[in-house]
């Protein structure tokens, strides 16, 4: 492996932050980032790579980097860290002050993020069709069936880790709106992660109740295990799938999403019902704006 400059490491590390921001964007692919960045590929080979053995080379960390590309992959973590902080913290204020709007953006995000995906698979045929309506049937279901609630429950909060983390390898798939499927969106990626900003603040003693923050805490720390673990184990066999089967994957998740957009209808989260009125069409509004961010991302990512 050639030796890589402080420079090389910076860039990778501001990458990693955009990466971290957008996959906690409903409708936006962190994956896609790194595909997009130039590093997605090197980032899922280093992953592949990592096994029990790895284990035995520790402290050795030259011997690390040299046989799992250690230094890369810390920089995109600790980048991805950054990014979960800074974007948590603004989030938690646009829920709190915007909530319906944000829902609004959200589905805008999320539908055209599918769009993008239909113009993306260039063969339809009928088994073309065939997996989208499986994905159909499987989002549909999830949504008419009972609404899943935030969920404590540590193995959940695992599984919800080892889940979203698809987002990161999947390039199109977000892992946000899993999370948003799973009832946990604004638990792991809003309130846990500022737990651990408002724990930071108690250390250095701007706030002094921690009783709140050690539940969060603890959420926050399994969430990461799933993750990482799903990162590991999941990184061979996704990748294997998106080489092998794209074209698949890709028209699976068109029906999935379509099927289970009503999960994140504005309206859900609203005493409002559906009718054109004045604050009906202000929802709408922010909905095409939500279209609109994603439509500028994309033609971004094809310029450069």
């Amino acid at each position: 492996m050639k030796e890589r400059n402080r420079k090389f490491y910076l860039i990778l590390f501001l990458k990693s932050i955009l990466m971290g921001t957008v996959n906690k964007l409903p409708g936006v692919s962190g994956g896609l980032v790194a595909l997009i960045t130039g590093f997605y590929f090197e980032m899922i080979n280093s992953l592949k790579k990592i096994n029990l053995n790895t284990i035995k080379l520790f402290p050795d960390l030259k011997k690390l980097n040299k046989e799992y590309n250690l230094y890369f992959l810390l920089t995109i973590f600790f980048g991805i860290i950054v990014s979960y902080f800074t974007t948590s913290q603004l989030l938690d204020i646009l829920f709190r002050n915007y909530e319906l709007k944000v829902w609004s953006i959200f589905f805008g995000m999320i539908l055209a993020s599918n769009i993008l995906l239909i113009k993306k698979n260039k063969n339809w045929d009928l088994k073309s069709i065939l997996f989208v309506f499986v994905g159909l049937v499987i989002g549909i279901l999830i949504s008419i069936s009972e609404p899943i609630s935030e969920n404590r429950n540590l193995y959940f909060i695992f599984f919800c880790g080892f889940i979203s983390i698809c987002g990161m390898i999947i390039p199109g798939l977000s892992g946000s709106f899993l999370l948003i499927l799973l009832g946990n969106f604004k638990l792991l990626l809003i309130d846990s992660v500022n737990s651990l900003y408002n724990s930071i603040l108690i250390l250095f003693g701007f706030k002094t109740d921690i009783s709140h923050e050690i539940e969060l805490i603890k959420i926050a720390a399994v969430f990461a295990l799933g993750s990482v673990a799903g990162l590991i184990l999941l990184s061979n066999f996704l990748s294997y799938l998106i080489t092998n089967f794209k074209e698949t994957v890709n028209q699976v998740i068109i029906g999935f999403i379509f099927g289970s957009l009503f999960i994140v209808w504005p309206w859900n989260y609203s005493s409002l019902e559906f009718e054109l009125n004045f604050q009906n069409s202000i929802l709408l509004l922010w909905i095409v704006i939500g279209v609109l961010i994603i439509f500028v991302f994309n033609r971004y990512a094809k310029k450069y």
